[in-house]
């Protein structure tokens, strides 16, 4: 294996060893079933893609992805094809630099977490929802999107097992949802580069070997910053909104937590919790863990991560210190807001064919490793969500402490 440095000159390099390098800034936690590979596979390009497109600007080239237990693939076509996996801290910079990637299409998406005296009748919250489409649900001049019915946005009632000091309410309820209605340009600059043309004026295409990133400089980083954070709060005041409608403000707030967002210019929670406490984005130190509808769901309180042991354990410390990456690791603030999505039949993948800026993953199937799946777009693939391997896998990294577990009672998918 080559020996790659933060200061190189990466125009020296070829497509084969730019690949290399960037594989060198991943630092995986997950489970390293067919999804997780198939992300690490995957965000090599992405990277390699980031590295260059610094370079350009004058920054160190040392983008960085650090993942969680759920660890997994993108099914959004369009960031899948830009080199980006999920289950992870995306970082680029200290935070100041005045440089956005687009590509990585924040939506906003969290988790509000609310305790309950009593359970309530799934038929009475069937009633409430209906009621609400029927008369539609406005914030301020925002009409809310009801998007939990798609994807795997959910509301789910559990009973609480309290395994710590903190004294939670006998039932608890997730709400998960994101802000759909900012990803174009209605109500501003938009969120998703793919959906607002307003974006796409602003925004600079900047072309590489391996693909094309989209980016925002300076005063233009900043408008998107400050659209990104009036989205987040949109979102979670959503999540409360459509609380207080189904059990009636009869409820208690928990923790309202987003786990896909950008957090500053440089750094981008991609479907994993935040456990910065000191940033203001997040409203406590409690942290939602969603499973399979048939398992229970989990609460944590956060940690700075990575402690010394787990840095030696997972082989990161002569990495990270030729890479001056030690700090980042030790302040990843990192933590599962799932399982994550799983692929059933993939074992590994073998090589990735490229064409045209396409990539095309050949995948080892897990029952005959003799046959081969040969896959680009990840959205129409089979899969499965994870089950408690990731909150074995959580404990043992010590990224987080539980506090409770919530025994589901009843998924209400819309």
């Amino acid at each position: 294996m080559a020996t790659f440095s933060i200061s190189q000159d990466l125009s020296q390099l070829n497509k084969a060893e730019l690949l290399e390098r960037s594989g060198e800034f991943i630092f995986s936690t997950g489970l390293n079933d067919g999804a997780s590979k198939l992300c690490r596979a995957n965000m090599k390009y992405g990277l390699a893609q980031f590295h260059l497109i610094q370079q350009k600007y004058g920054l160190e080239p040392k983008a960085t992805f650090i993942s969680s237990p759920d660890e997994t693939i993108s099914r959004n076509n369009f960031r899948w094809n830009s080199g980006l996996g999920y289950g992870g801290r995306l970082n680029w910079g200290s935070g100041n630099e005045k440089l956005v990637f687009l590509n990585v299409k924040p939506n906003c998406c969290g988790i509000l977490c609310g305790g309950l005296n009593e359970l309530p009748d799934p038929y009475d919250l069937i009633k409430n929802i209906d009621k609400i489409k029927s008369t539609e649900l406005y914030h301020k001049d925002i009409l809310i999107n009801w998007d939990y019915g798609i994807s795997n946005h959910f509301i789910n009632c559990f009973e609480t097992k309290n395994l710590s000091d903190i004294n939670l309410p006998p039932y608890t309820f997730f709400i998960h949802g994101s802000a759909p209605e900012f990803q174009d340009d209605k109500h501003g600059i938009g969120l998703y580069v793919d959906k607002s043309n307003t974006l796409k004026e602003f925004a600079i295409e900047e072309n590489t070997i391996f693909g094309n990133q989209y980016i925002l400089l300076d005063s233009d980083a900043d408008k998107y910053l400050k659209f990104n954070e009036q989205a987040l709060k949109f979102s979670n005041l959503k999540r409360e909104l459509i609380a207080n409608h189904l059990f009636n403000s009869n409820y208690q707030v928990i923790c309202n937590q987003p786990h896909q967002f950008l957090k500053d210019y440089n750094n981008m929670y991609l479907g994993t919790n935040c456990t910065d406490i000191n940033c203001n984005y997040i409203n406590s130190n409690i942290f939602p863990t969603a499973l399979r509808a048939d398992m229970a769901c989990y609460l944590f309180t956060g940690k700075k991560n990575f402690s010394e042991i787990t840095l030696k354990n997972n082989n990161f410390i002569k990495r990270a210190e030729n890479l001056d990456l030690l700090e980042l690791l030790r302040n990843s603030h990192i933590l599962a807001h799932g399982g994550g999505y799983s692929l059933p039949d993939i074992n590994k993948v073998l090589k990735v064919l490229e064409y045209k800026d396409q990539r095309y993953f050949v995948c080892e199937l897990i029952k005959d490793s003799n046959k081969l799946k040969i896959v680009r777009h990840m959205k129409e693939l089979q899969f499965e969500y994870r089950g408690r391997d990731v909150i074995l896998k959580i404990l043992q990294l010590e990224l987080g402490e539980i506090i409770a577990r919530l025994n589901p009672v009843f998924s209400l998918k819309l």
